[in-house]
């Protein structure tokens, strides 16, 4: 296995998905994994402050190395994962402590496509941003979010220096750091929230603490809790649960002591089409195959992905050529493969129901008999 260059980084820290076999959590903080946008506060820094100029900003196309040809020219000190300024209303941002904070911006179970768009726009629209809550997880150390690294990957490519951070920020403007806390070293988990239990209003309608529930100290007994925990969140409209070893530090990079548990719903549909596959430079090897199934679900359509190379065989020589010809388009009608008819019933898995109804992370399970 390659290590991993020390030198690489995320923006924030992320979770690896949750394993029974494999983690042990016994004493471990569990959560609701919200269902909205990751975001980051910085304590108000770099609030009222030209983007371009803010060292950590999200201003080079990953893809072609080159500036970006647009980007949101005021920075709130509010950003997402990728960098990227959210643009808040003030009477939003003027109730946030200063102090960085690491969350989620939320409306509540089920709404992620309402907070999406609202947090992507390029203005605040204050309607919108009623319904909003910063749910809190954490306080990290401002220095260990802005250490030195290279974050590169397909949304967001920069390059951060700690020192020259620190001078940037000195120079910027002396009394922004007024009254500013965060915490020093490396502080666990633990002492996180300690802090903000100090720090935050509790009785804010724009913020608030995400409830943590420290698991017991029996492994199987903990492990009983997450799954019924994850059960009950789901069957009320969320996404999972959430887990952090008390004594875990933050860091930007994915971590083992930061678990992230969602569960899987399952459902039916009707099988009405196909999609024919595609040659990419991301090594599918699907042309003249299936690249979806096409399903009729409550009323709309929806593809499927997530088939075996068997299972993607067209019948027919015709049908292969066909779909060699046109990569990406819907198959003919009456095209058959050497695994599915038209009209079968097919079960799928997925995460959650979008707010028009269409499942998440759909993918196929079994042909129903």
């Amino acid at each position: 296995m390659a290590k991993r260059d020390p030198n690489r980084r995320e923006f924030l820290m992320l979770a690896k998905p949750f394993e029974p076999a494999k983690h042990k959590i016994a004493g471990y903080y569990m959560s609701e994994k919200l269902d909205g946008g990751r975001c980051f506060w910085d304590g108000g820094l770099t609030r009222g402050v030209a983007t371009t100029s803010v060292p950590w900003a999200s201003v080079i196309n990953p893809k072609t190395g080159q500036p970006k040809t647009k980007v949101k020219p005021i920075a709130t000190g509010l950003w997402s994962r990728y960098g990227n300024p959210i643009m808040a209303p003030d009477w939003f941002l003027n109730t946030l402590p200063a102090c960085p904070l690491d969350g989620e911006l939320w409306a509540g179970r089920g709404n992620f496509q309402k907070t999406m768009s609202a947090i992507k726009k390029d203005e605040a629209v204050d309607e919108e941003w009623k319904n909003i809550q910063f749910g809190i997880f954490g306080t990290p150390n401002i220095w260990a979010v802005l250490r030195t690294g290279e974050i590169k990957n397909a949304n967001f490519h920069c390059h951060l220096d700690e020192e020259y951070i620190k001078k940037w920020i000195a120079n910027r403007d002396p009394d922004c750091l007024e009254g500013y806390r965060f915490l020093l070293g490396e502080p666990h988990f633990s002492a996180e929230l300690a802090s903000l239990s100090e720090w935050i209003d509790t009785c804010s309608d724009t913020h608030f603490m995400i409830k943590q529930t420290k698991l017991p100290a029996n492994e199987d007994i903990a492990q009983q809790l997450v799954e019924e925990t994850k059960k009950e969140i789901i069957l009320a409209g969320g996404e999972g649960v959430f887990l952090r070893a008390a004594n875990s530090v933050w860091q930007p990079i994915r971590v083992a002591e930061c678990l992230k548990c969602k569960g899987e719903l399952d459902d039916e549909g009707t099988l009405i089409g196909y999609t024919a596959g595609r040659l990419t430079d991301k090594g599918s090897k699907h042309l003249g195959k299936v690249g979806a199934l096409i399903l009729t679900y409550r009323g709309q359509r929806l593809e499927l992905s997530g088939l075996q190379d068997v299972e993607r065989e067209f019948s027919s020589v015709e049908a292969f050529e066909y779909a060699c010809e046109h990569p990406g388009e819907d198959m003919p009608a009456g095209t058959d493969t050497k695994m599915f008819r038209m009209g079968d019933s097919i079960t799928f898995t997925y995460r959650e129901l979008s707010d028009r109804g269409i499942p998440k992370d759909a993918r196929y399970l079994r042909k129903r008999s």
